[in-house]
């Protein structure tokens, strides 16, 4: 069959094969497949219309053309329509007197306000599935859909209806995963709460005794405990919101010499309590980037503080912050300390949730928040680190909101 299509038509083809098999999501790429099929078979309008399992209805999930947009999500009984047709009887049709065929159904004309003369729909289907349809409206210069197009359209229809059946596979898998997780999640959680709470209890504690003996010392010292485990439970609550929902980066225009340096100041009376210097190398040659500013300040802030904590105690401590440009229009931050350094066990679980080299001190959660934000804005992260000697994190980051992949960093 594909040998009798044109050298346009298999170039076609071969770009709904290269748009399928990259990372772009189910929407783009199935608009990608009807873009095309509107250009290549010079047609006025397509539709692609998947089948609701639950509902049994068929649903517009992408229309192109001339007032396409009021069919987005428009709905159709089974059966209903040229398309129900093709999809209750999975066969093809070529309609190229639309007003005239019984099947026809003109509220969908009515709705979007385009005038609809010929069809050409076929199914969209896998071996085990069918998905639903492509429709094709009005070829050009009022011409006949023949053999030929269907053929096209046919073949578009089976890479397309490929493209579905992954998107839901995947979805199966991430959400038998998301289950299996809820388990470790629950036990994760019911140990860091519980430790907060022990924490804010012993503080209360604390604060009752210093009322009752009138000593402002226990009172200080019991209040100041109760402060600790609260902001405790409000980073971690923070970090599960964070974790739990995909979300897109809220890019800003953000000066991140200045942002660094703001978290830097921010932990040095930290650092400097505890012996530890704590240094900022600027970049003047990198202004400002586009980045979510508020997340990135946290996954900064994350890594300095517990590049702050890994020096506790330690001779001549420090921790040194540094910003600077990569490869292919990306920016470096680092984030270095002289500390303990981490086991090459623990490091290949560092961004695990619920993963801690801090004990009850840490929730677990942070460097796995850290490694989502980065994620989500097209980055990458990067440990290196010996024991007793230090360890250096760093961020890639691109200067722009890009689809550069990460492994091109």
């Amino acid at each position: 069959m594909v040998d009798n299509l044109s050298l346009e038509q298999l170039i076609a083809l071969y770009e709904i094969g290269q748009a399928i098999g990259s990372q772009l999501t189910l929407e783009k790429v199935l608009k990608t497949v009807m873009d095309v099929a509107t250009k290549v078979m010079h047609v006025e309008a397509s539709s692609l219309i998947l089948l609701d399992d639950q509902s049994g209805e068929l649903v517009f999930y992408i229309a192109e053309g001339e007032k396409a947009s009021r069919l987005k999500a428009f709905r159709m009984q089974p059966g209903q329509g040229i398309v129900g047709h093709v999809v209750q009887d999975n066969e093809p049709a070529i309609v190229n007197d639309a007003q005239s065929d019984p099947r026809f159904f003109k509220k969908a004309d009515k709705t979007s306000g385009f005038v609809t003369k010929s069809i050409l729909c076929v199914p969209m289907a896998t071996k085990n599935k069918l998905w639903g349809a492509i429709e094709v409206l009005n070829k050009q210069d009022d011409a006949d859909f023949d053999q030929s197009d269907l053929i096209f359209l046919q073949a578009m229809s089976k890479r397309a209806a490929l493209a579905v059946e992954n998107a839901m596979l995947h979805e199966d898998i991430v959400k038998n995963e998301r289950l299996a997780a809820v388990g470790q999640t629950v036990a994760g959680l019911a140990h860091c709460i519980k430790n907060v709470l022990n924490g804010i209890q012993g503080g209360s504690y604390l604060v009752d005794m210093g009322l009752k003996k009138n000593n402002p010392t226990l009172i200080d010292k019991g209040w100041t405990a109760v402060k600790k485990n609260n902001t405790f439970m409000q980073d971690l609550v923070l970090d599960m919101l964070t974790y739990s929902k995909e979300r897109e980066p809220e890019y800003i225009d953000v000066d991140i010499n200045e942002l660094a340096q703001t978290v830097c100041d921010f932990m040095r009376e930290k650092a400097e309590s505890k012996g530890i210097s704590l240094s900022f190398e600027p970049n003047a040659e990198i202004g400002n980037v586009q980045i979510d500013g508020k997340a990135i300040k946290r996954s900064l802030l994350n890594l300095v503080s517990n590049a702050v904590d890994a020096c506790e105690n330690r001779p001549d401590a420090k921790v040194e912050v540094s910003l600077k440009s990569a490869a292919k229009d990306f920016f470096a931050l680092s984030v270095s300390d002289n500390g303990s350094g981490i086991p090459p066990e623990a490091k290949k679980k560092l961004f695990q949730v619920f993963f801690s080299t801090k004990g009850s001190k840490g929730t677990g959660l942070g460097l796995a928040v850290t490694h989502k934000i980065i994620e989500e804005h097209g980055g990458r992260i990067d440990v290196d680190s010996e024991v007793d000697k230090g360890t250096t994190f760093t961020i890639y980051l691109p200067k722009k909101k890009t689809n550069t992949p990460k492994e091109e960093i």
